[in-house]
Formats: C-alpha cells, structure tokens, sequence
C-alpha cells in the first residue's frame, strides 16, 4: 500500500522550489528533464484553489497513471455520510445497478433475514448470501424499477 511522504522546503528569493536531488532521482526526473507541474483547479479557471499540486516527468499522463493504480481510493464526503445517516467507520458495501450506485453500510445488509429456501436457491443460481442480503436491502425501501415491486 502506498504511503504520503511528507517533506519541507522553501522557495528561494527567485520562486524556486528546491527539492532534494534523491526524491528527483527516484520519480525519474534528472537534472535538464522537462518536468510537468498538475493541480486541481475549478472549470475555467487556472487558479490552484486546492493549494497542492503534484510534479511529474513531462510527458508522463498522470491522470491514466493514477487511474491505472490498483489501491484507489474511493472518498464519500464525510457531509453525504452524515446527512445519510451512515456512521464515518462504517464498512460499505455499494451496489451497482443500471443507472445509479447505491451504497450501504454493511450491517444494515448483513442484518436482513432471508427465508433459507429463497438462500438454497439462489445458491444452486450460484448468488451468494452476501448479494441477496444486498438486493433485498437495495429494494425494501423502495420499488425496484424493473420489477415494479
């Protein structure tokens, strides 16, 4: 699992970052490289709004690297937790179906009872528990809109 490293520095009189020639050397940038500087800012403007930024060698698609990174993680703002009622150390479980995403905390679906023939079947279907308790959640609070049920 990757880990933040946190460094600092200052800038010089001529707003020159110096950073250490050794975190240079292991990002792959050496001395004359051209380098790319990325941040965030808001849709039309050029303005770092979130104060950070990341350096990488020019050429280097940072957006498809990080994409391709196998740990990402996804962030829900702790604002929609709450006003959902969903503690912040809760485990999630999401689901995906055909136009929306819907995420659980895991207790609520783990605490749905299934009938043990309904489970005996689905698992002869090759659903396992886990996914019935999901659905029967993702449905119960409102009309699945295939079904109609």
């Amino acid at each position: 699992m990757l880990q933040l490293v946190e460094m600092e520095g200052k800038m010089t009189e001529n707003g020159c970052i110096e950073i250490p020639a050794v975190v240079l050397e292991q990002a792959g940038i050496c001395t004359g490289d051209n380098v790319k500087l990325v941040y965030m800012a808001e849709d039309g403007e050029l303005k770092n709004t979130a104060k950070e930024f990341l350096l990488a060698r020019a050429g280097q698609d940072v957006a498809e690297e990080l994409a391709k990174e196998e740990n990402i993680a996804f962030q829900i703002p702790e604002e929609l937790l709450r006003d959902a009622g969903i503690p912040m150390d809760a485990d999630l479980d999401i689901v995906c179906q055909e136009g929306r995403i819907i995420i659980l905390p895991s207790e609520l679906v783990q605490g749905t009872k299934v009938p043990e023939e309904l489970l005996a079947i689905c698992r002869e279907l090759g659903i396992t528990e886990d996914k019935v308790n999901i659905i029967l959640r993702t449905t119960e609070e409102g009309t699945d809109e295939k079904t109609g049920v």
